[in-house]
């Protein structure tokens, strides 16, 4: 007895063992019925070669009752007239109350009470199929079975393009067996991990599929930009899908869903577009040698073969778009090859635009660049434009260098040069002093790289410059101008306007070594005067202290020089002058008190008169073996001579920077009116770049347009006066940021003082920054269709701080609009939120930009401007534009 029960036991413990080996962990299994896989929550299993699924699913999806007898472990179905009875562990069933023998009994696994697939699907009269290679089980009811062209099957979907839309996606299938029993095809697209059976696929709305007519081949079907899944949603990049068929039967014929395709993400091959197109006018060839391209490479370049440069009148460019790009001949193009790096390719002397023409000087063009699929044109991506670039002859000529004193610095060296024959596009020009044992690796990559205080700025008056350095002029490394050091001289031409970045330089000057020779030596103590009211010489009066030494010295010349001629005067220019044009003084004594006489003159040879501003020079003459050793002494401080109550300059001079527009209204003008204003008019205020600096004068102030100065009245003993935002300097162009300025205050006189007028020193130099942040674009702006109405709403800028309000505008899309354009429109014809911290409401737009209803027949786009308020910059707040639209419903546009 003992024995017995220790064997009933080993069977007990095997039982389990010997069942769960007979559990296959192989493939998953599919059960798919009439085309609609069955959704288990409990996996379909092989036992003894025989599927099992669980019982409830099964049986509820062929639509039969079910009764469960939990104590005795039995199951009933009844459907239409079939009855079917299964115990759970045994091998006998019934059907209609007759026995039949099951190869494996119903059993309980994990919860779960899971029967024989295909007992239970052929005792309800349904067909049954299995493919041992995808381990899928197909049942075909009998209902399908009747007037049923049977699903469609090889689904495959596949990403074709990099549009962003519908137009990426083609799906291909096998058709039918019987497609005399096809109406069409339906072509539904669902997001992965949603569930589609037929009832829901026979729901879904016609403008959510699409449709494919049956022509006895197996179909291959491009989707469209409006293409949309099943909910109504866009087919995008980076969502995952899978592709059902629906074969639609005709008249009484019945409809059959096919099973999914694989999932599929559409990918946007190429990832980015080509960005930062830079032009650059970089030689005098007056062909393609001229015009250098940069770009940045796209972030991924696996999917490109090479890229093409395309220069395009400037007229043109706006009708330039992908399409034109493919169709343009490869003569009138330019290929790179991709490098891996960011590209920079000067264009050849036959280069030609698009249109055939080579380029030449004087044409406006801007530039494309195209990244090419050779194994796919569709893939290839079109870079926005570049500035736009007229190639001009920007180069100096004729650089001479001299040495023309001894004072050990850069005023002992001299530059002259003639200009460009064409500065259209010129803004000034940088003396660059470079010492010759770093001559050959000297380049226009290095030029544009030279800090404003190692170079000299030289401005484009005149057709030529000849200018002597300052004391504190320094070579492209950064030393100080010194003597024994040799140097070769270049001229940077700085592009402008167009031509903005486009910088040219000369050739090298010769070798110049600095030679210091001290034997002449120069007086000090130079100071000037008006004593006396004759209107002309003898109102000057020169006092300076000899040089100390005047061994080697014969006489000393008063070089009286026009403020004007000031910025270029040096030792050269002083040994050029004629004796009739300089007043000689002897050694005689230790010091010199000259007033001048009524016929002296200038040292350009005017007579000396009341009103012009004037600086004064002594020359050093040297005697002897010397006499080619002249000294120039240092500028006396500048003196306007005027007759009687002459007019007075204005004192302590200020400025500031008040604000953050980016214009006039950021700078502050502070001054002492004169003490005696009886013979003034008025006080101008003159903003002078810093670059002009060295050649501005009283006569300049003088001949400064009405438009390009503030005028400010007498009242009152000071100013302090803050531009407004159209003011300009002297050149006339707007006060802006990141841009150097001096300051003069210009005392007008008014009846018989009208002409010598008195201008104050100068300011100290101020640079106005632009602090305020720019305001940033809103996002997801979207808009929907409600009865001929257009709903619009979108997300709030990430920062409202800087933000007055939304506008929300509709704009005909064929209409080019940017945010200057934004700005401009009628506030009758958009609609204006007030920003609060959170997303606005949707709310109706009826109008757009330009006033008109929004009707059917035209197409629209909807953009939302953010504002900028006063502690904002509005530099661009435009947000992207909705997808083009078109009422469906609503008003005709030829109502």
């Amino acid at each position: 007895m003992k024995k017995l029960w220790i064997s009933i036991l080993v069977v007990l413990v095997a039982f389990p063992m010997i069942f769960q080996s007979s559990v296959k962990a192989a493939t998953p299994i599919s059960i798919i019925i009439d085309g609609v896989r069955l959704s288990t929550d409990q996996a379909p299993v092989m036992v003894n070669g025989r599927t099992m699924v669980p019982l409830r699913a099964i049986f509820e999806a062929f639509n039969a009752s079910i009764k469960w007898d939990q104590k005795a472990q039995t199951v009933t179905a009844t459907k239409d007239n079939t009855t079917i009875m299964l115990k759970i562990g045994s091998k006998t069933a019934t059907i209609n109350n007759k026995a039949v023998t099951l190869d494996v009994p119903g059993l309980n696994l994990k919860g779960r009470t899971m029967v024989p697939t295909r007992f239970v699907s052929e005792a309800l009269g349904h067909e049954v199929g299995w493919n041992p290679k995808t381990q899928v089980v197909t049942i075909t009811t009998s209902a399908s079975n009747v007037g049923n062209a049977g699903p469609v099957s090889n689904i495959v979907a596949q990403d074709v393009s990099d549009f962003g839309d519908g137009r990426d996606l083609q799906v291909s299938f096998t058709r039918a067996v019987n497609e005399s029993l096809v109406d069409h095809y339906r072509v539904l697209i669902v997001k992965s991990g949603n569930i589609l059976n037929l009832s829901s696929a026979q729901a879904v709305a016609s403008y959510n599929y699409s449709t494919v007519l049956p022509t006895g081949t197996n179909p291959s079907i491009k989707l469209t930009s409006i293409s949309r899944t099943v909910d109504g949603d866009s087919i995008k990049n980076n969502q995952a899908y899978v592709a059902y068929i629906l074969t639609v039967g005709k008249g009484s014929n019945t409809s059959v869903l096919s099973i999914g395709s694989s999932s599929i993400t559409l990918v946007n091959k190429t990832v980015t577009a080509i960005n930062n197109v830079q032009v650059n006018d970089i030689s005098d060839y007056g062909d393609g040698r001229d015009l250098s391209v940069s770009f940045n490479k796209l972030s991924d370049e696996s999917k490109i073969s090479s890229y093409r440069i395309f220069v395009v009148k400037a007229n043109n460019y706006s009708n330039f778009n992908l399409t034109t790009a493919n169709n343009v001949s490869s003569a009138n193009s330019t290929l790179v090859s991709k490098t891996g790096n960011n590209i920079t390719q000067i264009l050849s002397s036959g280069s030609k635009d698009t249109d055939g023409a080579l380029l030449k000087t004087g044409v406006n063009y801007r530039v494309f660049v195209m990244a090419m699929d050779n194994s796919n044109a569709a893939n290839n991506v079109l870079s926005s434009v570049s500035s736009a670039i007229t190639l001009t002859n920007i180069g100096v000529s004729n650089i001479t260098v001299s040495d023309v004193s001894n004072y050990n610095d850069g005023r002992d060296l001299r530059v002259s040069f003639t200009h460009a024959t064409d500065e259209t596009y010129i803004s000034q020009y940088r003396i660059m002093v470079v010492p010759t044992s770093y001559y050959s690796s000297f380049s226009l990559a290095e030029a544009n790289n030279v800090t404003n205080a190692n170079y000299t700025a030289a401005s484009t008056n005149g057709t030529s410059t000849s200018l002597t350095l300052s004391s504190s002029a320094r070579d492209v490394r950064g030393a100080l101008i010194k003597n024994g050091v040799s140097y070769k001289v270049y001229i940077l031409s700085i592009g402008s306007g167009s031509n903005s970045g486009g910088n040219v330089l000369s050739n090298a000057s010769s070798v110049i070594t600095l030679i210091y020779d001290s034997s002449v030596s120069t007086v000090f103590n130079l100071s000037v005067s008006d004593v006396y009211d004759y209107g002309d010489g003898r109102d000057l009066r020169v006092s300076f202290t000899h040089a100390t030494d005047e061994t080697y010295i014969s006489q000393y010349r008063i070089l009286v020089v026009p403020t004007s001629y000031y910025g270029s005067f040096d030792l050269y220019a002083a040994n050029n002058v004629v004796s009739g044009n300089y007043t000689a003084v002897s050694t005689s004594g230790s010091s010199t008190n000259q007033v001048l006489y009524s016929s002296t003159r200038d040292v350009l040879g005017d007579l000396i008169k009341s009103g012009s501003s004037y600086r004064v020079y002594v020359l050093s003459v040297g005697s002897g073996g010397y006499s080619d050793s002249n000294e120039l002494s240092s500028a006396s401080p500048i003196v306007t001579l005027f007759n009687n109550s002459s007019l007075k300059a204005v004192t302590n001079l200020n400025v500031s920077d008040v604000n953050d527009y980016g214009d006039g209204r950021d700078l502050q003008v502070s001054f002492n009116h004169a003490t005696d204003e009886t013979y003034i008019n008025q006080y101008r205020i003159m903003v002078v770049p810093t670059s002009d600096y060295s050649s501005f004068s009283l006569s300049d102030a003088n001949n400064v347009s009405s438009a390009n100065y503030t005028s400010v009245s007498t009242s009152g003993s000071s100013t302090s006066q803050v531009l407004d935002s159209s003011a300009r300097d002297v050149r006339g162009k707007l006060i802006k940021a990141g841009i150097s300025y001096k300051v003069y205050v210009l005392s007008a006189g008014n009846g018989n003082y009208a002409g010598p007028n008195a201008i104050s020193g100068e300011s100290s130099a101020i640079t106005l920054s632009a602090n305020k942040s720019p305001v940033i674009s809103v996002t997801n702006v979207t808009y929907r269709e409600d009865n001929g109405r257009i709903l619009i709403s979108f997300d709030k800028s990430a920062n409202e701080s800087n933000i007055s309000e939304y506008r929300v505008l509709v704009v005909p899309s064929k209409q080019g609009f940017g945010t200057a354009d934004a700005l401009a429109v009628n506030s009758s014809y958009y609609s204006s939120v007030t920003p609060n911290g959170t997303n606005p409401s949707t709310f109706t737009a009826t109008r757009d930009v330009n006033g008109n209803s929004i009707v059917k027949g035209i197409k629209y786009k909807v953009y939302v401007l953010a504002v900028a308020n006063n502690s904002g910059m509005q530099n661009g707040g435009l947000s992207n534009s909705t997808e083009e639209f078109e009422l469906s419903s609503g008003r005709d546009g030829r109502d």
